[in-house]
């Protein structure tokens, strides 16, 4: 069943396949990942409440979804939506927390760019034009240190009602996305479960030769 609309798959796409090391398999192109540190350092909070972002991520999703388009263009626009408000390096650091100091920058960036792909694919299949959803907002809290800040929302689609936390870090004046928690399941740690299970097995380019194939894979 369908739970919600604006937000990420629980099961991570990677873990249900097996590796494919000597294969690559082609890897749609990039989506755009903003620079970050190599650990989240303090900022000051954005002017702008974190609320707010949310509130105005949110309507222009529902502008997308209203308008009358393909399925691969209002997926390519959700796409762009996501790379302006998702910090990619930060999720990708926090899902292999004890791997990434040990990364060389190319594996890094490699590694990121397989996580931003797999996030906006498992994303973007659940938008459809003319299916909207309503947005509750029901909270925000701060969530810890480096300025942490938790929205809690309650999100309906076609009468099903989803707890939807976005977990943000502000960045450069602005907020950032590091984390969804949908019915007090966290996407990172979901992650981060799963590919811990493959690096014990199969070690880090067992993870690539899976991300490789999680995100060639175009959504529908």
């Amino acid at each position: 069943m369908n739970r919600f609309v604006f937000a990420l798959a629980l099961a991570p796409a990677v873990a249900a396949h097996p590796a494919h090391a000597a294969k690559k398999a082609p890897v749609a192109p990039a989506p755009a990942v903003a620079a970050s540190p190599d650990k989240p350092k303090v900022h000051a909070p954005p002017k702008e409440p974190a609320r707010q972002f949310i509130e105005r991520l949110h309507q222009r999703l529902e502008a997308l979804v209203k308008v009358e388009q393909p399925l691969d263009a209002l997926h390519l626009a959700i796409g762009r939506e996501l790379d302006a408000a998702l910090d990619y390096t930060e999720m990708a650091r926090q899902t292999v927390p004890q791997q990434w100091e040990g990364l060389q920058p190319a594996q890094r960036a490699e590694f990121v760019v397989l996580l931003a792909k797999m996030v906006q694919n498992t994303y973007v299949k659940r938008f459809k034009p003319g299916s909207p959803a309503q947005v509750a907002f029901t909270g925000s809290r701060p969530a810890g240190a480096n300025g942490r800040v938790e929205v809690q929302t309650a999100i309906t689609v076609k009468k099903t009602t989803a707890d939807v936390t976005y977990t943000l870090l502000p960045a450069d004046g602005r907020w950032t996305v590091v984390d969804l928690t949908v019915d007090e399941a966290s996407q990172v740690q979901s992650y981060r479960k799963s590919f811990a299970k493959i690096l014990d097995k199969e070690g880090w380019s067992g993870l690539i030769a899976r991300c490789k194939k999680a995100a060639s894979k175009k959504p529908q």
